[in-house]
Formats: C-alpha cells, sequence, structure tokens
C-alpha cells in the first residue's frame, strides 16, 4: 500500500459563462488539464451557477462530458461519480478516482453505509436528488429562475442560490467530506453603505459568516466533524473596499467627492486629483481606478491588495476552518479588453478572492507538508494565462499521507 498519494481540487463558478458553449469547453479544458497534469490519484471538481445557463441540464452534461472524456482524464481514472443538481443548489459536485476498488462513498440512507464505488463513470444530472448526496439551502425555498445577472450587470437577488452540496468518501480507508458552497453574492448593500460604515465587516459579509455556521451547525448534526473535511466553492468573500478607499485617497492625495441621488442617499463616490481628473470612481454597478485599474490589482499578483481580504479571518481565527495564503491575484473579475484583445479586471465590480479552498483540521493532519520538494501545497488560480470567463477556478495541490 503507498504511503502517499496525490489529490487535486478544483473549484470554480460559471454563473457568467452559463449561456456561452464554448468558454464553458475552453473552461473545461483547463479545469483537465490542471488535474492529469498532476498525475494525482483522486481528484474533486466543484461547480457553482449551474442556473444560469439557458440550459442548466446541458451546460452540466457539457462540463462532465467535456472532463471525464478528455483523453488523458479517460487514461488516469477508471471511475468519476458526479451529481450536478440544476433542480435546487444549482451546484455540481465531480469526483474522479484513478482505482475505483480503493474508494467507497457514504449514503446515510443505506443499511451499509459506506458502498464500493463501481468502475466507469455514474454522472447524476438534473434529479432532485442522489445517493451519497446532501443538499442544503441554508433554509431558503426557491423559485426557478434563470437569470441572476440583469442585463444592465446588476444582480436578481430573487435568483440567487446559497447552499451547499455535500459528499463523503472513504478513500484507502480515511473518511473524507466535501463540501462544494455557494454564499451570499453581493459584496455590499449599497454605495452608501461603503460610504458611512467604518464596521469591518459588511452587511452581506453578515450573512455569509451566518451561512459558515450553518454549514458546520449541519457537519455536526450529520456526525462529520471527525472526518477530514474540504469545502471548496464561491465563499463570495470581498475586499473591505471602505478601507481601500482611504488607502486610496491617503497615497494618491486625492479629494473624495461624494455625489448623492434625489432621495439624499450616496449614488457614487469618486476621487479627484488637483488637476480635476477622475482617479477613483465607485458606483452600484462600477468599481474602476481608471488608469491604474488593471495594474493595481495585478501588481505582485494582487498583494497590494492582500491586506484588505480579511473577510474570513474570523472563521480561521475560530479554528474552524484553515487556508493557505493567497499568493495569487484575485480569482474574479475578469474581461477581454475589445481594443487590446488582452485579458484585464472588469470595472463593474471590486475584483477579489471570492473562489477559496478551505479545510478542517482533520483534513489538515492528513496533508504533507513539505515547502521544499513538489509533495508541498500548491494554492493558485487555473488557466491564469487563458480567458475562460469573469471568473477563474481555483486550485488546491496536495498530498495525503495514509500512514
Amino acid at each position: 500500500m503507498a504511503e502517499y498519494i496525490k489529490q487535486v481540487t478544483v473549484t470554480g463558478d460559471i454563473s457568467r459563462i452559463g449561456t456561452d458553449d464554448d468558454l464553458i469547453r475552453a473552461w473545461c479544458s483547463e479545469v483537465a488539464k490542471e488535474i492529469y497534469e498532476q498525475k494525482c490519484e483522486f481528484a474533486v471538481v466543484h461547480v457553482q451557477g449551474l442556473h444560469s445557463a439557458d440550459n442548466p441540464d446541458y451546460a452540466a452534461r457539457v462540463i462532465c462530458g467535456c472532463i471525464t472524456d478528455d483523453p488523458e482524464i479517460y487514461r488516469a481514472f477508471d471511475s468519476s461519480r458526479a451529481f450536478f443538481d440544476t433542480t435546487l443548489t444549482g451546484l455540481g459536485n465531480l469526483y474522479l478516482f484513478k482505482n475505483h476498488r480503493d474508494v467507497q462513498y457514504y449514503d446515510r440512507f443505506s443499511n451499509t453505509g459506506y458502498i464500493q464505488v463501481e468502475a466507469g463513470h455514474n454522472h447524476r444530472i438534473g434529479e432532485r436528488e442522489s445517493d451519497g448526496f446532501i443538499q442544503n439551502t441554508f433554509g431558503q425555498s426557491y423559485t426557478f429562475r434563470k437569470d441572476f445577472y440583469n442585463d444592465d450587470g446588476t444582480r436578481d437577488l430573487a435568483n440567487q442560490r446559497t447552499g451547499f452540496l455535500l459528499s463523503r468518501f472513504r478513500i484507502h480507508g480515511k473518511e473524507m467530506t466535501f463540501v462544494n458552497l455557494n454564499l451570499h453574492s453581493l459584496p455590499f448593500e449599497d454605495v452608501n453603505e461603503i460610504a458611512t460604515t467604518q464596521n469591518s465587516i459588511t452587511k452581506a459579509a453578515s450573512k455569509r459568516e451566518k451561512q459558515i455556521d450553518l454549514l458546520l451547525e449541519e457537519l455536526d448534526a450529520e456526525g462529520l466533524r471527525n472526518d477530514a473535511i474540504l469545502v471548496a466553492g464561491s465563499f463570495n468573500s470581498e475586499l473591505h473596499e471602505t478601507d481601500l478607499l482611504n488607502y486610496l485617497a491617503k497615497t494618491q492625495l486625492v479629494s473624495t467627492i461624494a455625489r448623492k441621488d434625489e432621495e439624499g442617499n450616496i449614488s457614487a463616490i469618486e476621487h479627484v486629483d488637483r488637476n480635476c481628473r477622475h482617479i477613483t470612481t465607485v458606483e452600484r454597478t462600477r468599481f474602476d481606478l481608471h488608469s491604474i485599474h488593471d495594474w493595481f490589482f495585478r501588481l505582485g499578483r494582487g498583494q497590494m491588495v492582500k491586506r484588505y481580504n480579511g473577510e474570513l479571518a474570523s472563521i480561521a481565527f475560530k479554528g474552524s476552518l484553515k487556508e493557505e495564503t493567497c499568493f495569487f491575484q484575485p480569482s474574479r473579475h475578469y474581461e477581454i479588453n475589445k481594443k487590446t484583445g488582452k485579458e484585464e479586471f472588469e470595472r463593474t465590480l471590486c475584483p477579489a478572492w471570492s473562489d477559496r479552498i478551505l479545510y478542517n483540521e482533520n483534513m489538515n493532519d492528513l496533508f504533507r507538508h513539505d515547502s521544499f520538494c513538489a509533495s508541498g501545497l500548491y494554492y493558485g488560480l487555473v488557466a491564469e494565462e487563458k480567458h475562460v470567463g469573469p471568473h477563474k477556478p481555483v486550485a488546491l495541490h496536495s498530498t495525503i499521507c495514509l500512514k
């Protein structure tokens, strides 16, 4: 029996490319490449945003098919299990295994508990539920609507699908629980909140924190806290924009102007220099640093703004979940500049590390931590040099100790 096995986890949000077949296929190609290049024993792929597609079931079939039918993936893995929940949560979980004989999945409705994974590819798409998977919507009920992003770039809260999709496996005798998560996705309530709040957490961030608490409570209720747990999904965490704007105003020696609407609420925040040039503009659907926008968020792979990436710190401080340091640039929001043809950060929302992979202490104990060789942990972006939509997937490579 091997002492160590390699695993790869990838999480990605397709909510902005669900209607673009070419981009979805490019996304899948990059995810597959990320997996097969690592020559891993098993791989985890978590997908969010399926409800944004014109036909969520078709998008799910494309994703499952493109990844598992990739020649390199097909040769490397003899089996896979997937449940793409296009009915309730809009989440999809795909698990790839090099040798099905070494893997069992847990089904709480069966008498035997763990069930042997069979050879081949077992993918459930569009069904209301699937054996071995647990759905949860944080107590919310939904009416089915397709479009979360409106034509003007605003978000339709009525169609926001928050929740998680959980699965549990016994891999080489180690019990592991994998959670695909999609949290409350608004960065802030309105521009007025950014201008007036001095709190370290926005109302939207507070909602996300409560949803994580609900997840942890559900793990307790299911008796899974003793498992090695990995949570990979759309945490939708945002930068603390108030602090970021204060920093920009101070370092660039600009004047801050708050424009108000007819009702007296702040509708925009602008930074203007002594020559009356606009340096920063923040509105409901705009976050624009003008001439330095793309450079600033890419500088040092985003390390200039990482100090404002503290939304998940309270979770780590509680000891509930851990995370590797984000030594990569923000995972959102990207677009192709029509003039230059190059990829750059959008100017509609503040770039952020929204897609994350966290894990508990028991999973951390399984990881082989070795920064001096390839067996150490790697945490970074997928498709860093290729445009696969506004949201880049994030990957965690790790070596699992079986001793």
